[in-house]
This record gives structure tokens, C-alpha cells and sequence, in this order.
């Protein structure tokens, strides 16, 4: 069966029209460099933003439960006084805090104020010299916790400002 020429010409013609049909119709539009960077760019800003957002929430979460384990460090202090009829120590120099001259690890989040309290064997406090704890949480625009130390009670006052 031989087919003739024009039929040929017509069914190359008809192949071609229905791939390019089909290449229209599944054809995928791509981004242009411009669309691209913009895309990018607003991608780069959204993860910066909320990258800072969340390293501030660490940095004042870090702040607030170091000030929650130091007012358990006082209460355990004192609870040890007691129990081991010694005295014990707890001191804090130009931000560095000592525990029975133990150097504690305090994060950069909070700053302490000077001061110097010893528990004697009954738990009651026996410094004159430092009655008051000031902490500085600096992520939290500067806050200030205060403990006001009752002299001979071992109880403390605790204030935020």
C-alpha cells in the first residue's frame, strides 16, 4: 500500500499540529530572574524576622529561669545552714556570683548587683553589709528584680521593677 505523496504531506502536517497542540497545553511558565530575586528576597526577610523574633524569646526566656533557679539557690542555702548546722555563702563581686566561693555560671542575660550573704548555722541571715539583690535582665529593656533581705529572719521581699 503505498501512500501517496500529498497524503503523507498531511498526516507529517496533522502530527505536527497535534504536538504542538499538546505542547501548549502542558506547557510550564518559569520564573524571570526578576520574579526570582523578588521571591527570594521576601523569603530571606521573613526568616530574618522571625529569626530575631524567636532569639529574643530565648534571651528573656534564658533571664527568667536563671532568676527562678537563683531564688531556689537562696532557699536551698538556707535550708543547707540548717541541716548541716554550718554557715553558708553566697556572694556576687562585680557581676560574678560565688556560692561558697564556687563560681556559678550566670548567663549574659542578667546582671547582679554587689552584695554579700551569709546564713549562719539557724538560717538566719548575719550580714549587715549587703541586705539587697538587685538583678538587671537587660533583654527586658532594663527590668530589675529586687530581694530585700530581712536581717535575722532569713525571709526576703521580692520586688520587680
Amino acid at each position: 500500500m503505498a501512500i501517496s505523496h500529498k497524503n503523507r504531506r498531511m498526516l507529517i502536517m496533522s502530527t505536527i499540529r497535534r504536538t504542538q497542540q499538546n505542547h501548549v497545553k502542558f506547557q510550564a511558565r518559569a520564573f524571570t530572574l526578576l520574579e526570582s530575586l523578588l521571591t527570594l528576597s521576601v523569603t530571606c526577610f521573613l526568616i530574618l524576622v522571625v529569626s530575631v523574633a524567636f532569639q529574643k524569646t530565648v534571651h528573656v526566656a534564658r533571664g527568667e529561669l536563671f532568676v527562678l533557679e537563683f531564688e531556689t539557690i537562696l532557699k536551698d542555702q538556707q535550708a543547707q545552714a540548717i541541716t548541716t548546722a554550718r554557715s553558708r555563702r553566697l556572694a556576687s563581686v562585680n557581676g560574678i556570683v560565688k556560692l561558697n566561693g564556687t563560681k556559678l555560671q550566670v548567663p549574659n542575660e542578667t546582671k547582679f548587683s554587689d552584695f554579700d550573704i551569709t546564713f549562719n548555722a539557724n538560717g538566719n541571715i548575719q550580714s549587715l553589709k549587703e541586705a539587697k539583690i538587685v538583678i538587671t535582665l537587660s533583654y527586658e529593656s532594663g527590668a530589675k528584680i529586687s530581694y530585700q533581705l530581712q536581717i535575722g529572719s532569713g525571709q526576703y521581699k521580692k520586688t520587680r521593677h
